[in-house]
């Protein structure tokens, strides 16, 4: 129960990478807060934990709208108290071309990708600063730093997301913080789905990984739940590839 009595606030939670994240988390004594776009999923897997046994409580809404991070934060410190741990997951992509991308695919990336994780971490920097401990960890990409070839704003953000880690880690980590970013490869989500339904484009992917498997969720997961455990306390400002070794 390395995470017991903490509170982790896990953006795009109800799915995918996000779910697995914070199924670890419960798993590990901590109570979640799970946000989704869609109030009606969020409150299924909220009550799907709770059902189970763990601790949990519904914030859906979009993380890029105005003001969604005072609002969201207020309710939590309204009902659990503060926030110990926010993991920034949720995230967008538009496959297209660069030169067809409008102003619209550009501020819808970035103000999910990004905007949002920034001061979603602002909001949550200001009540672990006080108690002098905290963990905030950035769900990046593997394109941070390798290029998609079919998404250049989506790597745009990843790698800002990147930089933002380094920057807030840089000064705040006297606090007893700790801020890391993962950079997940190749992983089995809804996300993924429909390109990986192709076998020949499935084989294309797993030709360029030297593990030769996808990864699923629970590998981050597990990975976001040892970051966020004291286990970690040594480790801030860093990226950590999860990814079979696709960025070599």
């Amino acid at each position: 129960m390395k995470l017991k009595g903490r509170i982790a606030f896990v953006t795009g939670s109800a799915q995918g990478i996000g779910y697995a994240i914070a199924k670890e988390m419960i798993n590990e004594g901590a109570k979640v807060i799970i946000n989704d776009i869609h109030e009606e999923k969020t409150e299924q897997v909220v009550n799907e934990i709770v059902t189970s046994g763990g601790k949990a409580m519904a914030i859906p809404g979009d993380i890029s709208a105005p003001n969604f991070a005072n609002e969201a934060f207020e309710k939590i410190e309204s009902a659990w108290g503060r926030v110990n741990i926010l993991v920034n997951n949720a995230g967008t992509e538009r496959r297209k071309s660069s030169l067809d991308f409008n102003e619209d695919d550009y501020d819808t990336i970035m103000d999910v990708n990004l905007k949002a994780a920034f001061f979603l971490a602002q909001r949550a920097l200001k009540s672990m600063v006080g108690d002098k401990w905290g963990r905030i960890i950035n769900i990046s990409s593997v394109h941070e730093q390798k290029p998609t070839g079919f998404c250049s704003i989506y790597s745009m953000t990843k790698a800002g997301l990147m930089m933002m880690t380094k920057e807030l880690a840089f000064e705040f980590s006297k606090y007893g913080i700790t801020i890391n970013t993962i950079a997940p490869g190749a992983i089995r989500t809804n996300m993924n789905k429909e390109v990986l339904s192709d076998p020949a484009y499935e084989q294309k992917v797993l030709d360029k990984i030297p593990s030769r498997f996808i990864g699923v969720p629970g590998d981050i997961g597990k990975c976001a739940t040892f970051l966020a455990s004291d286990d970690a306390r040594y480790m801030t400002g860093a990226s950590y590839l999860v990814d079979g070794g696709l960025a070599m």
